[in-house]
């Protein structure tokens, strides 16, 4: 009878074991409209995590200030747990220009002073690989995109600073040919050299929307890793890029999505995923990249917002 009573005493523990690491895998939004959290339709996909980029001087733009403080504090109102995200300054005429680390860090300690209390992890520079080019200045000053050397600098300046957060050692792209992240990967822990146990943030939006089941980026980046935790910072489906129509991507984003929990379901590193976006992007604003989850409406459901509600995964075949 002991014996028995130990076997099952065994059998549920284990249970309880994988119960518990199954539930390790967070689902969360990055998303930068404070709307979003009121939205009874975000609210209805139950997620705690998400992710706010924001420039890294702040707290010296009031535009830019106003949205920031806007949307922590609506994702606070709706217990949410904050991940914050520097990149390059969204000031008129400074987009292409890196700080230095003492610049750097003062205004991450304003940052600091001011919302400490709303941030439980910090990203010291978003996707560090992608460079600005054409004039346009969605990527990274040219000093951080070329030089892993710059982003570790970064990293130790943002560690300094942000002390007792998580923080993501390195925030990056796949790319359609994963060959230069994997370099700058390697050039980073070189300058770097994070610790084991560090976290790392990947955008894998080349291998979910390419359903990449035969180049795999994303198993070739963590192999290049090594050990240590991985963040999808940003991933998901893309609705609109490079002129591709509205009509025509929102079925192809929800096999993305689809593909996006599977990819995420495969591998153990992987704990958390930041799904881009919630909303959509208005035609008028003259982006060519829409990931919304729903229409710019804030109402229109669009196919991949079942997938995210159901948590579905969809192998990655073309």
């Amino acid at each position: 009878m002991r014996r028995l009573a130990l076997l099952c005493l065994v059998v549920v523990s284990g249970l309880a074991f994988a119960a518990t690491a199954q539930g390790k895998l967070t689902f969360g939004i990055s998303d930068q409209q404070a709307v979003t959290f009121t939205n009874p339709k975000y609210k209805a996909l139950h997620l705690k995590v998400a992710r706010y980029i924001a420039p890294y001087d702040v707290m010296t733009n009031a535009d830019q200030l106003g949205r920031m403080d806007a949307w922590l504090k609506a994702a606070k109102a709706d217990h949410q747990k904050i991940l914050l995200s520097f990149e390059h300054s969204r000031t008129s005429g400074k987009e292409a220009k890196m700080p230095s680390i003492s610049e750097y860090t003062k205004q991450m300690k304003a940052v600091k002073a001011a919302y400490n209390s709303y941030v439980s992890d910090i990203s010291p520079w978003n996707e560090v690989n992608v460079c600005q080019k054409h004039g346009r200045t969605e990527g990274q000053p040219t000093k951080i995109c070329k030089n892993p050397k710059v982003a570790a600098q970064i990293y130790k300046a943002g560690k300094k600073v942000w002390t007792h957060k998580k923080i993501v050692v390195l925030d990056f792209l796949d790319g359609k040919s994963p060959t230069s992240a994997i370099a700058y990967v390697k050039g980073f822990k070189k300058a770097a050299k994070p610790s084991s146990s560090a976290i790392w943030g990947l955008h894998n939006y080349s291998d979910t929307n390419r359903y990449s089941d035969k180049v795999q980026r994303t198993k070739k980046l963590l192999k290049t890793i090594g050990k240590g935790q991985i963040w999808l910072t940003e991933t998901g489906g893309q609705v609109t890029l490079g002129g591709r129509t509205v009509a025509a991507g929102a079925p192809l984003a929800a096999k993305a999505l689809g593909c996006m929990f599977y990819i995420a379901r495969e591998y153990k590193q992987i704990t958390r995923v930041y799904i881009y976006s919630f909303n959509g992007t208005p035609e008028n604003v003259g982006l060519n990249f829409d990931s919304g989850l729903v229409a710019a409406d804030g109402v229109t459901e669009r196919p991949g917002y079942a997938i995210v509600k159901a948590r579905k995964s969809i192998k990655c075949k073309k």
